[in-house]
């Protein structure tokens, strides 16, 4: 599973960036506000992420993500 650039961890937690996401409907802040936007994004990845089977390998395209990652996944070692 990749995570984008529309869905990247800064100050502590996940946050959304509507124009890195690809999605043209998304992109328009006239026909979703920006809360309906940050819900869809978490929503679209939450449901990629339960898809695994056997499980499932996170990459993002963001450094500064992955390092959250990292640093989560070491925290429950």
């Amino acid at each position: 599973m990749i995570l984008g650039p529309d869905l990247v961890w800064r100050d502590g937690g996940f946050t959304t960036v509507r124009a890195a996401n690809r999605d043209p409907d998304f992109k328009n802040a006239k026909k979703i506000s920006d809360v309906r936007f940050d819900k869809l994004v978490r929503n679209v990845y939450k449901v990629l992420l339960t898809r695994g089977m056997v499980g499932t390998v996170i990459y993002s395209t963001d450094e500064q993500t992955r390092d959250a990652l990292r640093a989560l996944i070491d925290e429950s070692r």
